[in-house]
């Protein structure tokens, strides 16, 4: 089909019949300057940033029957390169990798397969690191874990290095982020059970990168 402008037209009734036409021929999506362009393949994987992606899994029964399924589970993969058996999907926290980790819902097959369910549980929210190991989970339904930059996680009320998984300090409502660090008030002493040794109040800074934590001021 010839591309044609709009002063090729005796009349615009035939101008709009011809573009009509021209908008539903399979393979283009409109127009530039008269010019018809190619529709966009949409990618079926999930990208990630940085080179990742997860791509969809099948899903069998015990007889080895494909389950037909609206929902999709992924595998994770680098550079087309599969990473691991572990199976995810993108949950509303997931904006792709940020410093190194990103954050997920992890699914376990469960014990017993049943078709309805697909064989998976509920999900876990995790945060992941570019190996594509679990760094920090979910301890509850209720509870999301947030990579707060760097390699700061927090999860149930506590900041984590998420390089160790180690607790650094209670996770206030008063959180300030910088460039480099994150201020933070810790003022009661029973948010501090999970940090040993206990830690003293007052307000402390903690590094992005190091998670050097350096109590700054007391509280008054």
């Amino acid at each position: 089909m010839s591309t044609r402008n709009f002063k090729d037209f005796e009349n615009p009734t035939e101008a709009l019949a011809f573009f009509t036409k021209m908008m539903s021929t399979p393979g283009y999506s409109g127009f530039f300057g008269g010019m018809p362009f190619p529709k966009k393949e949409r990618s079926p994987y999930l990208d990630l940033g940085e080179g990742y992606e997860l791509r969809p899994i099948e899903i069998f029964t015990e007889e080895g029957k494909v389950v037909e399924t609206t929902e999709q589970y992924f595998n994770l993969y680098h550079n087309g390169l599969k990473m691991l058996d572990l199976v995810f999907r993108k949950g509303g926290m997931c904006n792709g990798f940020k410093d190194g980790y990103c954050s997920l819902i992890h699914y376990k097959l469960k014990e017993k397969h049943t078709e309805e369910k697909h064989g998976f549980d509920f999900g876990t929210h995790v945060i992941i690191n570019m190996l594509g190991n679990i760094v920090l989970s979910s301890h509850s339904i209720t509870d999301y874990p947030n990579h707060i930059g760097g390699h700061l996680g927090s999860s149930k009320g506590y900041i984590y290095d998420l390089r160790t998984g180690k607790a650094i300090a209670p996770k206030t409502s008063t959180l300030i982020k910088g460039t480099k660090s994150i201020i933070i008030e810790h003022r009661y002493d029973w948010e501090t059970k999970e940090v040993n040794p206990a830690l003293p109040l007052g307000i402390y800074q903690i590094d992005l990168e190091t998670c050097e934590l350096l109590k700054i001021d007391d509280i008054k």
